[in-house]
């Protein structure tokens, strides 16, 4: 950068840095954050300066940039508050982990007592994913044998298990 093109940002910066703090502050309402936008906005002119068109007044643009890079702030925060929301209403990692896996040892417990046919239809339906089509094929059986299975297997499995127990394990293994 050339000694004119100092001297012009030095002035730029002189001239309009408090009022562009003002600015990013009035949307930000925080002060660190809105000398950050502002910093950030004579980053920018600085390393684009030789590409500006020097004949017109830079004081629009600086103004567009710290109102653009405050809105993006404010929507930057509003996910994370969102995100921090939904983090709350989960139950803790580990916590929903383990009943992950008692949930699993029971489903896995009732399913060895299924009769053999019953129980090779539900894994290769619910645990595998295919399709009751699929299963009949493989296992030489009608799509109708392979519902009566199901039907057989979620009986026996509302049996064993909560109701909450049935909608987590829906959410879990059913679901697609």
């Amino acid at each position: 950068m050339n000694k004119q093109n100092k001297d012009t940002f030095e002035y730029l910066f002189n001239t309009y840095y408090k009022d562009l703090y003002v600015h990013a502050l009035s949307f930000v309402r925080d002060e660190e954050e809105a000398k950050d936008i502002v910093t950030d906005v004579y980053e920018y002119i600085w390393k684009n300066f030789t590409r500006l068109d020097a004949s017109v007044s830079l004081r629009p643009l600086l103004y567009t940039l710290t109102r653009s890079r405050s809105l993006d702030f404010l929507r930057r925060e509003k996910s994370k508050e969102k995100f921090l929301a939904y983090q709350r209403t989960l139950p803790e990692a580990e916590e929903e982990y383990e009943e992950h896996e008692e949930l699993l040892a029971k489903v896995m417990r009732v399913i060895e007592n299924m009769p053999v046919q019953t129980a090779t239809v539900f894994r290769k339906c619910f645990l595998e994913k295919k399709k009751y089509q699929e299963a009949g094929d493989e296992l030489n059986i009608s799509i109708n044998t392979v519902r009566w299975h199901i039907t057989k297997a979620m009986k026996l499995l509302r049996e064993s298990l909560s109701g909450e127990e049935m909608v987590l394990l829906y959410v879990l293994f059913v679901k697609k």
